[in-house]
């Protein structure tokens, strides 16, 4: 595992009674406000320093007698975001009581079958109304299944349930009229033998069922192996992604210089007319890709110690799992419950899109119109999806966060026990509510920018460029905000895994921490998110690869590249499942680290982190000489 265990440390935690009322005490700021850090110092020190290393914050620069270190994770919690919780209680209770008006007013059937112009719905009993302005409606449609809609020399529409498509198309239970442009289609098909398409694909994967399971499997132990490589090879992995890198900008480069030359040396001996020369474009695309090289070099050059960081920090991830493996079973349960999420919002869509007032239009047809609070439900049903899906992703994030941390400020790896589900429970008990704060706020922004979305679509009939522009720039505008928002919301879900604070307190200390490490985040997040990307091409690749060699030996196969689209699809689910949980994983060990930075120096009060961690912190020769020197059991 390569931590060292501290048990000199860890004793003198328990300390004197007077020792532990001071940590209450201090484990208790948590929940009303912790204080800024002293200038210049930050979460880690080290925003100034042009050194790679963290100077830690010690009893001499503080200004306090030297103590043990204590223990940074807070096991003694109380409630966090109570408010917030209720109100998303109470929009749950609230999205209940817009469903249930929209179940009464509407039929789903309305929607999946259609009704003709006396809104009896095809295929269906409809029950009559009271009222005799509706007195054609409530007849059995029961053998007419099927809705035609036809349009006659006025103009005017008519809907009539059908028992059969005579000469038509039937497409979602609608009897469509062949025009033009379908039949044109149709002659297409036919022309590429694709009339049967859909009987053929459903023959394939019925006898390639399984070479798909294998292929899933293969999935599965390409991602595996990824993460193992990301524990031991991690140092290879990223220093190949960097040359690759550099050596694609640099050829780049090169290629569009030279092909700047070869034009200009064209136009020169009169080989390229002038009005079809592109020299002046070659030229600027040459000057644009030089500069992004220069940029990159020097970003490279000067981030060279800190990606030494990043590489450190993929090894402890991949530590952390080999010690809590049913870390990688997080994104399963999480995605499963945001897919019964999205299936459950169509539901409730199809719903809200049939309910409506019964009226008689102008052309005694009958119809249904929304008022203003199936409007709002519509509205309502967009945003609790949003709300509900980043709540569950939220919730990961804690469970993962909370494990981490225990596993990060525990000495004795040995006796680590249940870390997952300790999280979970911690989560439970105690930061739901936090969890409903951040999911409320980016639900908000979610909502907005759909909104927004809406407008443009509305007003793409007026040719106005000036509200256009407006609007585009609001979407932008926002689009960013959103990313920054996430980013920032999954780092104050890591202090408040840490130390059990609300979400505005925990949104403070990770910003003081980002912020204070700005340029060892940027590495992080552009070295390890390409890696981690790098990692899901690798998997669907190799799949893909393997599903080719599979289907080759597989006779009567009519498209054998469709199974191989889906293998690679379930490819990609598979390795974002397990590879994108490294991220959280990586972001946690790094605000830990910067926790335990700050809190301890490793020499009066020892270090949490492990050897190849200290090698980052400016005084690590003295902690590490200072480690080597205490008793054997203290290391074992």
């Amino acid at each position: 595992m390569e931590m060292v265990s501290m048990e000199s440390g860890a004793s003198a935690t328990a300390g004197t009674p007077q020792e532990g009322q001071d940590q209450k005490e201090k484990f208790a700021g948590c929940f009303q406000g912790l204080p800024s850090p002293s200038p210049g110092m930050g979460c880690c020190g080290c925003s100034d320093e042009p050194s790679s290393k963290v100077e830690p914050r010690t009893p001499e620069n503080e200004g306090m007698p030297p103590r043990h270190s204590e223990q940074i994770f807070v096991t003694d919690r109380s409630c966090t975001d109570i408010l917030t919780l209720i109100i998303l209680i109470a929009l749950v209770a609230g999205f209940g009581f817009l469903m249930s008006n929209a179940v009464k007013k509407g039929d789903i059937y309305r929607v999946i079958n259609g009704y003709d112009d006396c809104a009896n719905v095809c295929g269906r009993v409809t029950q009559p109304e009271t009222n005799p302005e509706f007195k054609c409606k409530g007849a059995d449609k029961t053998k007419q299944r099927y809705l035609l809609m036809t349009v006659d020399m006025d103009g005017l529409k008519s809907r009539e349930c059908v028992s059969n498509c005579t000469d038509q198309i039937l497409f979602l239970n609608r009897c469509v009229t062949r025009n033009h442009f379908s039949e044109t289609a149709n002659s297409v098909i036919k022309k590429l033998g694709l009339e049967n398409f859909y009987k053929e694909i459903s023959w394939d994967l019925s006898v390639a069922w399984r070479e798909m399971v294998y292929l899933l499997l293969i999935a599965l132990a390409i991602s595996l192996g990824i993460l193992i490589a990301f524990r031991y090879m991690v140092q290879w992995i990223v220093y190949i992604v960097l040359i690759g890198v550099n050596l694609a900008c640099i050829g780049g480069s090169g290629y569009l210089w030279y092909a700047w030359y070869k034009e200009k040396k064209g136009v020169e001996a009169h080989e390229i007319p002038e009005e079809d020369s592109s020299e002046e474009a070659m030229l600027v695309y040459a000057i644009l890709m030089s500069i992004v090289t220069v940029i990159i070099l020097l970003i490279v050059l000067v981030m060279r110690k800190r990606i030494a960081l990043v590489i450190q920090l993929f090894r402890e991830a991949g530590k952390a799992v080999y010690a809590m493996p049913v870390l990688l079973l997080q994104p399963i349960y999480t995605y499963l419950l945001i897919g019964f999420t999205v299936c459950a919002w169509i539901y409730c869509m199809l719903w809200i899109e049939s309910a409506g007032n019964i009226y008689l239009n102008r052309k005694n047809r009958i119809h249904y119109r929304k008022d203003t609070l199936l409007i709002a439900t519509r509205w309502y049903n967009l945003f609790f999806f949003f709300v509900t899906c980043e709540f569950l992703l939220g919730c990961q994030h804690v469970v993962v966060a909370c494990a981490v941390a225990r596993w990060f400020f525990t000495r004795d790896k040995k006796r680590l026990s249940l870390a997952v589900t300790r999280g979970f429970c911690y989560l439970v008990r105690y930061h739901l509510g936090t969890v409903a704060f951040g999911a409320l706020v980016i639900g908000i922004i979610r909502l907005v920018r759909a909104m927004i979305s809406f407008v443009q679509n509305r007003l793409k009939r007026y040719d106005n460029d000036c509200v256009r522009g407006i609007l585009w720039c609001c979407q932008c505008c926002l689009w960013c905000f959103e990313c920054a928002l996430k980013f920032l919301t999954r780092n104050a879900y890591i202090e408040t895994a840490i130390y059990g604070c609300n979400f505005c307190t925990g949104g403070k200390k990770a910003f003081q921490a980002l912020s204070n490490n700005i340029l060892r985040v940027a590495a992080i997040n552009s070295v390890g998110d390409t890696v981690l990307f790098l990692g899901k091409v690798l998997v669907v690749t190799l799949t893909v690869v393997s599903g080719i060699y599979l289907m080759q030996k597989k006779e009567g196969l009519h498209h054998p590249w469709v199974p191989i689209v889906l293998a690679g699809v379930f490819a990609f689910l598979v390795a974002h499942c397990f590879i994108s949980i490294y991220e959280m994983i990586i972001d946690s060990i790094f605000i830990c680290f910067c926790e335990d930075c700050q809190k301890n120096d490793g020499i009066s009060r020892p270090y949490y982190m492990s050897r190849g961690l200290m090698e980052f912190v400016e005084n690590s020769k003295k902690a590490l000489q200072h480690l080597d020197q205490q008793p054997v059991s203290a290391h074992s």
